[in-house]
């Protein structure tokens, strides 16, 4: 017992092992793990296809934007003159959406050149009708398309934006598209291609829902 106590005495102490601590090695990075959508709530995605491939990406919901395209006021979409949006808004013509839903007839009546009227207001409900079908569209954009006859979604999912930026530089050499300018540049071919890629998604959408139907 006396020779195991002097040999623990003169021995040298074992150290004790350190605790591991995390390094950056060991640490998750939870900033960068992908984030699940809550649930009953799914992302909106947008399949387009661009210069022949297929691309899924996020983008806002057509139903958002038509529904804050339809509550802007009529000055604030740009499609005609200041004198005419007060003249509107004395029929009760305030929004987008109340001259959208106006009966054309009934408000032409109220101006001196009925006729005249008439075509205009018809241009200006099937501008905003349109624009608000296209995610990214403005009004006073459908307007310059409704000029030179393109009119609808189905229609414009088979243009070129080469060809359509085309005729829309022809129609702003005229008296006509001068006065719808008013200044501001044409929509250039990046954007119409990006509404081309809409109208092709919305109108494969629907191609989908009637062969599922």
């Amino acid at each position: 017992m006396l020779l195991r106590s002097i040999l623990r005495l003169f021995s040298t102490p074992t150290a004790p092992k350190p605790i591991p601590t995390e390094t950056s090695q060991s640490v998750v990075l939870y900033a960068q793990l992908p984030t699940a959508a809550p649930q009953g709530r799914s992302v909106p995605h947008c399949h387009a296809k661009i210069d022949g491939k297929h691309h899924t990406a996020r983008r806002q919901s057509s139903g958002g934007h038509r529904q804050r395209l339809l509550s802007m006021r009529i000055e604030h979409i740009r499609i005609c003159s200041p004198k005419r949006c007060e003249r509107l808004a004395e029929l009760g013509i305030i929004t987008a959406g109340d001259l959208a839903a106006a009966n054309p007839e009934r408000l032409a009546s109220h101006f001196t050149a009925s006729r005249k009227a008439l075509r205009v207001i018809q241009q200006y409900r099937r501008s905003i009708r349109f624009a608000a079908s296209v995610p990214g569209m403005m009004p006073r954009d459908a307007m310059l398309l409704v000029s030179i006859h393109r009119r609808g979604v189905r229609g414009l999912a088979c243009e070129s934006a080469a060809a359509l930026h085309r005729d829309l530089q022809r129609f702003a050499e005229s008296s006509q598209g001068q006065a719808q300018l008013r200044g501001r540049r044409l929509p250039s071919t990046r954007r119409l291609k990006r509404w081309i890629n809409e109208c092709e998604t919305i109108t494969s959408n629907v191609s989908m829902r009637t062969r599922a139907a």
